[in-house]
């Protein structure tokens, strides 16, 4: 069994006030060159560990790409199993001294770092169009998430904390009360990768958690690195957030690493639906509780008289944002019979118009796919689909690394690409006769996949 060094809590509170950066407003906050400028060497970034850059214990280094030219951004420190166990440890040593702090002193280092995000939103906004391909208006939108979420979670450090509850002895009342559990272990995809990260971790970090963080392999600054750097500028004491960048190669040792370590008593995972499965089994087979955001299936019902431009316009931001690669995106058009011909010659003219383009042109719908992997995913998805007798109507080819903007009709319930989530710029434009059948296709048809959200766009439901 394993044991750590309890922390002094005045030596602790000592750290945060020696941490604490003066004049904020006033003084030139120092950035990270995190990416090459073109023509030039990638920078290399390291491990962070217990508040320092740490070199990976063996060595090893990936590469991290431009999803839309390809060219090389940064060198990424590639974690071992050593790295990963420093990370915990350091992680259990810092977590008793960081929750006995008041909620105020912890809630300032969340408002901290909410007013450094918002000076460096900008470089951040284009750091995210870089690394992951996300245009520039879903890049600006995202970024404007995080100082909501950093000073949510700033507020609930005096929330309440636990309940009055009865008691069966007279003149007694039962007291419940909520502590922190101590290490958790986070890991984050690429496609939101700045929001989905920073909602993963702050509100448990601020409540008197300690984190052990594993961005994606295809983000590695946007969703890690960067946020690390954040955080220590706001003042956050060693050890509380912890950073450890893998390859992908790497990346199911730290999942084994984090379900197996019973000191991690809880995992954080979104992600795919494959990935989350192996995780859960993992960590019921562990007694460990975990929080998944897995991928969705997601339906749009058209309702009988509805406004026909309207639902384009919305089936075109739901389907096609971020090239489709939105958990929430909505792949399955379920349209009336009488308006299903008028929506799909609209749906098609709208398609037509998200062009490939680069991420940093402010009109980008169409950007990038993330890798040569997933692309070859989408063209295997929609092929096997046209195979089986459903119908492209436009786009249907890969521009790499691009994939053009697609919709498809004749897709049946038994197809795989009914089933699952396409992460792509397509949409599938199903007839239905009544809306209790919409209802039933919207519903009754999923395996792998979830139901993040279902628009109803119309005035009203029947009856």
């Amino acid at each position: 069994m394993r044991t750590t060094e309890s922390v002094d809590v005045k030596s602790f509170r000592h750290i945060l006030v020696r941490c604490r950066p003066r004049g904020i407003a006033n003084r030139r906050i120092v950035l990270i060159r995190w990416i090459a400028e073109e023509g030039t060497e990638p920078p290399a970034h390291r491990l962070f560990i217990d508040g320092v850059w740490k070199e990976p214990v063996a060595g090893g280094y990936f590469t991290d790409h431009s999803p839309a030219t390809g060219r090389k951004l940064a060198q990424i420190a590639d974690v071992g199993v050593a790295d990963v166990e420093q990370a915990v440890a350091a992680a259990v040593a810092a977590q008793p001294g960081w929750s006995a702090l008041t909620p105020a002193e912890r809630s300032e280092v969340f408002y901290r770092a909410a007013d450094i995000f918002a000076e460096r939103q900008d470089e951040l906004v284009g750091l995210l169009c870089e690394e992951t391909g996300s245009g520039y208006g879903k890049a600006a939108y995202e970024a404007s998430l995080v100082p909501l979420a950093l000073r949510d979670a700033a507020g609930l450090t005096t929330h309440d904390l636990g309940e009055i509850l009865p008691s069966n002895i007279p003149g007694k009342v039962n007291r419940t009360l909520r502590t922190p559990v101590g290490v958790i272990g986070v890991i984050t995809p690429w496609n939101f990768p700045l929001y989905l990260t920073i909602r993963g971790f702050v509100h448990a970090m601020a409540l008197g958690n300690a984190i052990v963080l594993k961005p994606a392999e295809d983000s590695p600054v946007i969703g890690g690195l960067a946020l690390a750097e954040l955080f220590t500028d706001a003042g956050l004491p060693p050890g509380i957030l912890n950073v450890i960048t893998a390859s992908r190669e790497n990346a199911a040792m730290v999942g084994e690493f984090l379900t197996d370590d019973k000191r991690v008593p809880v995992l954080s995972f979104t992600g795919s639906s494959a990935v989350g499965r192996t995780l859960a089994v993992a960590c019921a087979e562990n007694f460990k509780r975990i929080k998944l955001e897995l991928g969705g299936k997601n339906p749009v019902i058209v309702l009988p008289g509805a406004d026909i431009d309207r639902a384009v316009e919305i089936v075109g931001f739901a389907g096609f944002l971020h090239q489709g690669q939105i958990c929430l995106s909505a792949d399955r058009i379920l349209v009336s019979q009488e308006q299903y011909q008028e929506f799909v010659q609209k749906i098609i003219a709208r398609a037509k118009t998200f062009v490939p383009t680069l991420p940093s042109d402010p009109n980008c719908v169409n950007g990038p796919i993330i890798n040569t992997r997933q692309l070859e995913r989408i063209v295997a998805l929609i092929e096997e689909s046209e195979a089986a007798g459903a119908k492209v109507h436009c786009g249907g080819r890969a521009q790499p690394p691009y994939y053009e903007s697609t919709v498809i009709t004749d897709v049946t319930p038994q197809m795989r690409i009914w089933r699952e989530e396409i992460f792509g710029p397509a949409v599938i434009v199903t007839p239905y006769s009544n809306v209790d059948q919409a209802v039933e296709l919207a519903n009754g048809l999923f395996t792998d996949e979830g139901v993040d959200a279902v628009a109803a766009v119309g005035a009203s439901l029947p009856g």
